[in-house]
């Protein structure tokens, strides 16, 4: 199954996946993959009948750093369980030249579903960071606030930096100070904290922050998978 995954007020496409390339040009696109789907078993990605990422974990991205250099245009690709030949999600779709793309395998198992995201590259703000959250945990609240503050700092009657997020989205890149920013989520309209993370970011640096069930699910996880998009 594929879903189209919303984003605010970001470009967003189907899953589009290309021939692995050896250098990136305008010909070329590059992509990662997330393992968001919290039933299913480890995953493999093939791309034109081609494996290009192997035994993918639950809350795992490939590559770790960085993005696969991929051929531009119109593919297959297939998302399996680890060692099998029977196909997740199979569908051909088109991957834009000149681009980067975080793709993920979302939801629970019975609704799996590849989304994609189109990666802003762009630099930050002199002296900023740039940060967004996707909410990709199924059996969390169908909305979440987002607020992104200085450690300690009491929210308690303050507006959400990210206002109703709902699943299925991803917010727009946020400019934020440097150093030391906590990351509180809650359920949309309510204050009490489901996620409370601090990450220490340096200027120049990009990052996505992905919601996620626990293994098996039942439950968000009070940990988001943390993307390292540039720098």
């Amino acid at each position: 199954m594929l879903r189209m995954l919303k984003a605010l007020p970001l470009t967003v496409a189907l899953v589009a996946l290309a021939t692995v390339a050896t250098n990136c040009g305008t010909d070329h696109a590059q992509v990662r993959f997330v393992h968001a789907s919290p039933d299913a078993v480890n995953m493999d990605v093939a791309v034109d009948g081609k494996t290009v990422v192997t035994d993918l974990a639950f809350g795992g991205v490939s590559p770790a750093s960085d993005y696969l250099t991929l051929t531009a245009g119109n593919r297959r690709v297939e998302v399996r369980d680890t060692g099998t030949t029977s196909d997740r999600i199979n569908s051909t779709v088109s991957f834009g030249s000149g681009k980067a793309y975080t793709v993920i395998a979302s939801g629970l198992l019975a609704d799996i579903a590849a989304v994609v995201l189109t990666d802003d590259h762009s630099a930050p703000q002199s002296g900023q960071v740039k940060l967004r959250v996707v909410h990709a945990a199924p059996d969390g609240p169908a909305n979440l606030d987002v607020y992104i503050v200085a450690p300690g700092t009491v929210i308690t009657g303050m507006s959400p930096t990210i206002s109703s997020l709902a699943y299925g989205q991803a917010s727009s890149y946020q400019s934020v100070a440097p150093a030391s920013n906590e990351v509180i989520i809650t359920t949309a309209g309510n204050q009490t904290r489901l996620i409370d993370q601090t990450y220490t970011l340096a200027a120049g640096q990009i990052r996505t922050l992905v919601t996620r069930d626990v293994l098996n699910g039942g439950a968000m996880s009070d940990t988001p998978i943390e993307l390292s998009d540039l720098n």
